[in-house]
């Protein structure tokens, strides 16, 4: 039986000694994404733009909700109105019948709104996922560039997460980390803003 374990841990050991050595001849190295993403300036300049662009939204749902007020404020007078026990039952029907007509036209209001909401979020979010996956394709090839130039055979991103949040990367020598230099490249020519 000891015999047995003996040769068990020895196989173990050659097998994770062999493994090392593949993985240093292999030439693998990481990138951490998230961080290329946020650091490199093309993301900045599109948050800035996409921010920008939400706040003509915003200004142009100001004023919608604007003229909503003024339509509620003109329907609960004609409401009051046809209320009113001072006017004559013909003046409270007619006031009664405009009430109702701007009630229509208050539903159809908010309805537009509702419209103009569902319209300018999906605008939103339909642009911010064309620039991510521009500002994400910009990174992959200019980190798969890298890597062909000085002879990595694989490129890995330390920021993966599992399916259960875990990160997929437990340890990592700062050796084989070339996010800085991705960087360097992505942002050659920019200058930085200071704080």
């Amino acid at each position: 039986m000891k015999r047995r374990m003996f040769w068990l841990h020895a196989a173990v050991l050659f097998c994770a000694a062999t493994l090392v050595g593949r993985a240093a001849d292999q030439k693998m190295v990481f990138i951490n994404l998230d961080r290329a993403f946020n650091e490199f300036h093309k993301t900045k300049l599109a948050d800035a733009q996409l921010k920008e662009q939400a706040e003509e939204f915003n200004e142009e749902r100001r004023k919608l909700i604007a003229d909503f007020e003024k339509l509620q404020e003109e329907f609960n007078a004609l409401r009051d109105a046809a209320q009113d026990t001072a006017l004559s039952e013909a003046v409270k029907t007619t006031k009664r019948d405009e009430a109702e007509d701007k009630l229509v036209e208050l539903r159809e209001f908010e309805n537009r709104i509702r419209r103009f909401d569902e319209a300018r979020r999906k605008q939103l979010d339909d642009q911010s996922r064309r620039m991510r996956k521009r500002i994400v394709d910009e990174i992959l090839q200019t980190a798969q560039n890298y890597a062909r130039v000085q002879g990595y055979q694989a490129v890995l991103d330390s920021s993966a997460q599992s399916m259960n949040g875990v990160e997929v990367v437990v340890y990592l020598d700062t050796r084989l980390d070339i996010t800085d230099q991705v960087l360097d490249q992505l942002n050659k020519g920019q200058v930085e803003a200071k704080p």
